[in-house]
């Protein structure tokens, strides 16, 4: 009989295919949104390839059937399977089943869509990230905005149309079924697929005695010609793999002990594991014996009021154990039950009573049939329950469907599983928290004259990698020392070029990383190669009324610890256009972290090059220095990217230093973007040794304007002093005494990392009341600063070079705030330098002092003169960026320059990709205007308002100005019907100026 039901889906696609053809030549003017099937799409990110619907099903469908493992061999191991929903209605003395799927005939008894959202609707369909992501949280407020895996899906389905259930047997139960499944190319679990299916409840009544199914016909290779397939499950069981003891439950898995013809590999296994189910609590029972009665496990308040905070999140997974569904007990596998096609439940009943674990033709109580099977073509169900449901309350089970290979790998199949299952439940158990990309920024593609801006946010730069909250604890299992929690690494810009995507630059953080991807081709391949970080990017490559799509990724780096059988390891998880997820670095030891980067997905973004409005002012910008060095405003640029985000009010940039690392030999060189509060809305931070460095970072726009630092350094420590020289401005000091010192053998010590390239004043003083001078007060001539006093000594092997920018008294041995005069000869504690931010100046002509030598007076004034020769190092310096906001001038009269293109029209021109796109363009337009097209004798067939901003695509930025000077005429006239052909008449009217033409429409 299957090999008849086979028969007829191979008959069904046949009559579909053509049915299609028709379809398509016959409905090609209809509305895109006219005519819709059920919807479905094909999970494929890892090594798993699995079609989903978004009524129930899973596997067979139409024309392609199962899921298929590993990717691109063909091999299936899915006919079909879907979930199974049962209850009994005591008001009605009716038992209920809904089915996902039917073993018997494929068929489903959910509908697309939620109980406001029709099946008709076109919002009812897969939403799968990162090319059709997030679902519209209008439309359903229930679904996930942020992804979680590299590929989301998510659908909404019901049971409500008696339409679709099966005749004289049942009636819906009332129920909406949220579906999100992820999928992660992480090598730990890219044979695994994760199903989260969420129950609601909206009849009017409480649903009692309710079960939960996952029925699957697994068809490991073609069963209809050969039926070999032998099943079995696990209750709860501990396996020793590898001297690492697993426990393993609620588990149902496949296999078969014979080659398959056709494969060249031997088969391998599909299994399934309950990974949560419905919760299973007792009141004043302790079901996981965790010292918590269950009455409390889901209590927030007897958490916060009895147990110390370190028992709210005891795995770490920055969930609190009380919403944790892995520190609560749970239901489980409450049966497992084989049937096959000639014999299994065919109506509610019997499928009820599989459900709750009985045998539905004896009607004794038989749960477990988790014994290995016989080999045959045979289904089975996986049951979970009873629970009530109470109105509106949602019940969440999830699966993990894994695969695995066994032969001549493991003695037997079940340690194969087993150890993919246990994969699948810590995953789950942590919250999904695993190695995965930065999000993508959020873009905007902001158009312009012949030219696109593309704009995008820092939120990647600052977001922490939640997996660091997994491994950061010292003696837990997944402990790992060199994992960052801030991996951000960089950014790659792209656009699409017909199906496939361009990728047009990349940038990355100078910050001593650089890799490259040399798994993947020279056009899409990684680069990190200390670039400086950009949040803007221009295409010139565009022509004005033409759309174009990009999107930009961000990709961070981190190490994983793991263990390989061989030195080096170059291994690349798969790469496809379409969703950009790159698995892209790994080259690393046996034993120990390899180096690890993952790139986020692509999320289009479109735009069309335009005119600009006749009567539009453009928009100025400028930049003027606070105090710092002035040379420093050469490093900063302004960019207005959008003249519309402009306002009045000014904001600021500051350089500044965060920290000298001793030990690496790095500065931390931060940059700071404040508006008019001071509050930090955007940093930079740029890690540099002792080199020449010459790189660019750009801020994240902020009110239109893109700032960028242009930071160069040059290579330090030198030979050479960063004094130029030293003037007596008060006193009689000789200033023969007085050079600008070279570092001689401190040369290799001093860092300048604090070198200003700015002048300071000296001001002698006395700490113990005295004419003569023992100490000084040091002032920055540019940015007012008094420098402070730190104890910088270039002779402790660095340990003491965070205090390097300061000023201090310096020997060879001593480090002071006052001059130090012991006595005799040698003295090599004596005086002998004031160190100033890098720089030495000799008091004494570069020898040491000694008592009766000539000293400063009390209220002496000297200057120091930075050497121009050096660049001066971006710190301690704040600019000011000032704008003035672009408008329209609607006061001034213009003469109009309007025009019409294509003109004359012709049906086939390059704006019209196709028959029902007419498209003609008014360019030069003012931002606001009325348009009127008129016969040639008079008689007007079209108004247009024009606006110089229109409604942007759902789902993306408005951008202000977007539509400019351009608007576009689809050659309807106000009745909604295509003009003739011949000429005709256009006015515009506007505030500034008026405008009438003629133009031709040849069709």
């Amino acid at each position: 009989m299957k090999d008849s039901y086979k028969f007829s889906v191979i008959l069904k696609i046949i009559l579909i295919t053509s049915i299609n053809i028709v379809l398509a030549f016959s409905l090609q003017f209809v509305s895109p949104d006219s005519y819709r099937d059920f919807d479905s799409k094909k999970h494929d990110v890892n090594q798993v390839e699995l079609y989903i619907t978004n009524f129930g099903k899973i596997g067979q469908l139409n024309n392609w059937i199962g899921g298929w493992w590993p990717k691109g061999s063909g091999h299936n191991y899915m006919f079909g399977a879907g979930s199974w929903f049962g209850t009994i209605d005591h008001n009605m003395g009716d038992t209920l089943v809904t089915i996902g799927y039917s073993t018997y005939d494929g068929s489903s008894e959910f509908v697309p869509g939620t109980e406001d959202v029709s099946l008709e609707d076109p919002h009812a369909v897969i939403y799968m990230y990162p090319t059709y992501w997030p679902p519209p949280v209008s439309v359903f407020p229930m679904a996930p905005e942020k992804s979680i895996s590299y590929q989301d899906s998510w659908c909404a389905y019901n049971d409500l149309d008696p339409d679709y259930h099966h005749p004289g047997d049942t009636r819906p139960i009332e129920i909406e079924v949220y579906q999100t499944i992820y999928a992660w190319g992480t090598r730990y679990i890219e044979d695994i697929i994760f199903i989260k299916y969420e129950f609601k409840n909206v009849s009017d009544a409480p649903l009692t005695d309710c079960y939960f199914g996952v029925v699957t016909d697994n068809d490991i290779g073609d069963e209809a010609g050969n039926s070999n397939d032998i099943m079995a499950g696990i209750v709860g069981r501990w396996y020793v793999i590898d001297g690492e003891s697993l426990w393993v439950d609620n588990l149902s898995y496949q296999w078969q002990e014979e080659p398959e013809s056709g494969w060249t590999e031997f088969p391998g296994i599909i299994g399934y594991d309950f990974l949560q189910t419905a919760w299973d609590l007792v009141e004043n029972a302790d079901k996981d014996n965790d010292g918590i009665l269950d009455q409390y496990e889901r209590d927030s308040a007897y958490f916060y009021n009895h147990l110390p905070d370190s028992l709210w999140d005891t795995d770490y997974d920055d969930v609190p154990d009380w919403r944790d569904p892995s520190e609560i007990p749970q239901i489980g596998m409450a049966a497992l039950k084989r049937f096959y096609l000639g014999y299994q439940p065919s109506n509610d009943k019997e499928r009820y009573r599989t459900l709750a674990g009985y045998n539905y033709e004896t009607g004794v109580y038989e749960p477990w049939d988790t014994t290995a099977s016989v080999p045959a073509d045979q289904r089975y169900l996986q049951c979970s329950g009873p629970f009530d449901l109470g109105i509106d309350s949602v019940m969440t089970m999830v699966i993990g469907i894994v695969f695995a290979d066994w032969y001549n790998i493991y003695q037997t199949p079940d340690s194969a599983i087993v150890e993919k299952a246990s994969r699948a439940q810590l995953t789950f158990d942590k919250n999904w928290l695993l190695p995965y990309p930065p999000q993508p920024p959020s873009l905007i593609c902001i158009p312009g004259d012949a030219k696109i801006t593309l704009v995008w946010d820092n939120d990647a730069e600052a977001e922490p990698d939640l997996y660091f909250n997994i491994v950061s604890h010292p003696g837990t299992p997944l402990y790992n020392p060199f994992y960052r929690q801030y991996d951000f690494e960089g950014y790659r810009i792209w656009k699409q070029s017909g199906e496939d995507w361009l990728l047009l630059t990349q940038c990355d953080l100078y910050n001593g990383i650089a890799f490259e991807d040399t798994t993947e081709p020279e056009s899409i391949r990684i680069k990190a190669t200390e670039s400086g970080i950009t949040h803007m990017f221009e295409d010139y490559d565009v022509r004005n009324g033409f759309s174009y799509s990009y999107a930009v990724t961000a990709f961070d780096y981190n190490r994983i610890l793991e263990t390989y059988d061989s030195i080096f390891v170059s291994d690349s998880i798969w790469y496809a256009p379409e969703s950009l997820w790159i698995y892209i670095y790994d080259t690393l030891e046996v034993t120990g972290p390899r180096a690890r980067a993952l790139e986020s997905g692509i999320l289009a973004v479109q735009a069309t090059p335009r005119r600009d409005p006749a009567n539009l002012v453009t928009g100025l910008c400028s930049l003027n220095i606070i105090y710092g060095n002035s040379l420093l405003i050469n490093n900063i640029s302004t960019n207005i990217v959008n003249q519309f985000d402009m306002t009045e009010t000014p904001f600021f940039l500051e350089f500044n230093i965060v920290k000298y690392d001793s030990i690496n030999g790095k500065s931390i060189y931060t940059f700071y973007l404040k508006d008019s509060t001071s509050f930090i809305v955007d940093s930079m931070h740029t890690v540099v040794g002792n080199e020449n460095i010459a790189i660019t970072d750009i801020f994240s726009p902020f009110h239109g304007i893109a700032a960028s630092i242009n930071f160069e350094k040059d290579m330090i420590p030198t030979d050479q002093s960063i004094f130029d020289d030293i003037e007596v401005m008060v006193g009689t000091y000789p200033e023969s005494l007085l050079t600008p010192s070279l570092p001689g053998p401190w040369a290799s010590y001093f860092t300048f990392w604090s070198y200003r390239g700015n002048d300071y004043d000296i001001h002698w003083i006395s700490t113990v009341g005295s004419n003569t001078a023992n100490s000084v007060i040091v002032i920055d001539l540019m940015s007012g600063d008094t420098i402070e006093y730190r104890a910088y000594d270039p002779d402790m092997n660095h340990a003491f070079d965070s205090l390097a920018n300061g000023w201090c008294f310096l020997s060879h041995l001593e480090v002071s705030d006052t001059l130090v005069l012991y006595g005799s000869p040698p003295a090599t504690r004596n005086t002998k330098y004031l160190y100033i931010n890098g720089g030495l100046v000799g008091l004494k002509g570069g020898g040491f002092l000694q008592p009766g030598d000539v000293l400063p007076q009390t209220g002496d004034i000297w200057q120091v003169h930075a050497n121009t020769r050096f660049l001066p190092v971006p710190v301690n310096a704040r600019f000011r960026i000032s704008s003035s906001p672009a408008y329209f001038d609607t006061v001034n009269s213009q003469t109009l320059n309007v025009k019409i293109v294509p003109n004359p029209y012709l049906m086939h021109n390059e704006w019209q990709q196709r028959f029902s796109q007419r498209k003609i363009r008014f360019i030069n337009l003012p931002a606001d205007c009325t348009i009127r097209i008129f016969t040639l004798n008079g008689e007007l067939i079209k108004t247009i308002k024009h606006h110089h901003a229109f409604v942007p695509v759902k789902g993306q930025p408005e951008v202000p100005n977007s539509a400019g000077g351009d608007e576009w005429w689809n050659l309807l006239s106000e009745t909604r019907h295509i003009v003739e052909s011949g000429v005709y008449i256009f006015h515009v009217q506007s505030a500034i100026g008026h405008q009438t033409g003629k133009f031709v429409i040849i069709r």
